[in-house]
């Protein structure tokens, strides 16, 4: 089925979250993220068209690190299997060349065996397989004595975050947004104010939201007394009143694994992020 795939504009965005949310069965978040998908001016949101209808959008972001970041694809579920993904991924590849963009990412469910062959005609491949973990915070109170974490510079962000690399794959993950571990991404995450550090143990962690703030508080991944890593997020969720405190561990890390669980998260999925240079 021959598409035309151009930017989305916000006289759009109903029509767009029609799609997702008939893609996702309901569910969707382009309307909570709409300011930020649509008013990125570099990266665009990008609409699937069959004559007037809209039939299939994506997200096209640009990383602090010159990296892409394929997001939000969804088909109409009439028009799945026709082709409308694959020229939504060509035209990612044509953004990229014009862009100069090395390298382009996504992430898609371990057993999402559609999304993930479509990946591979375009080149990525699996670079990471991750478990999510959700811990409920209906009806839990404060921890007491909660840790001093405060947030801290660029270098010593860099200096900190570059520790783990091994530890997490080489990956930080906010909101599923699994972006490589480089300088210039722990340079963006201290200036937003998204990495901390407990002075009095040494414990720290990259922590914040990239977006769907009232919906989770996220742990990129943390370090030193976990316990006083996790206490501090559910004091920040609750203070926030959100209804989730979201992290990530490798699926191959079995020993962190144990420890959030211990805690009280619960396992909520296993995802695959995949990679690849741009042809």
């Amino acid at each position: 089925m021959d598409v035309l795939v151009r930017r989305l504009v916000w006289e759009e965005l109903d029509e767009a979250v029609r799609v997702e949310e008939a893609a996702m069965k309901g569910y969707g978040y382009l309307r909570d993220t709409s300011e930020l998908f649509f008013n990125d001016e570099v990266g665009p949101m990008l609409g699937a068209f069959h004559g007037e209808e809209l039939v299939g959008i994506a997200k096209y972001t640009v990383l602090p690190d010159h990296t892409a970041w394929l997001e939000t694809l969804r088909v109409a579920p009439e028009h799945q299997r026709k082709g409308v993904g694959r020229q939504l991924y060509e035209e990612f590849e044509r953004i990229s060349k014009r862009l100069n963009i090395p390298s382009m990412a996504m992430y898609t469910g371990l057993k999402n065996i559609p999304s993930y062959s479509l990946a591979r005609v375009f080149g990525l491949d699996t670079a990471g397989r991750y478990r999510e973990f959700q811990l409920d915070l209906a009806g839990c109170t404060a921890p007491e004595a909660v840790a001093a974490f405060e947030p801290v510079g660029e270098e010593e962000a860099c200096q900190l975050l570059g520790t783990l690399a091994e530890k997490y794959e080489h990956f930080i993950i906010f909101n599923r947004t699994f972006m490589h571990m480089n300088k210039d991404i722990f340079s963006a995450l201290a200036r937003e104010g998204k990495v901390y550090i407990d002075r009095a143990s040494g414990s720290f962690m990259a922590f914040g939201n990239r977006f769907l703030e009232k919906r989770s508080v996220q742990i990129a991944m943390m370090a030193g007394d976990y316990k006083k890593c996790m206490d501090y997020a559910v004091k920040v969720g609750l203070e926030k009143g959100v209804p989730q405190v979201v992290t990530m561990t490798p699926i191959s890390d079995e020993a962190l694994q144990q420890v959030v669980t211990d805690y009280g998260f619960k396992m909520a999925a296993d995802l695959q992020v995949m990679s690849g240079e741009v042809r």
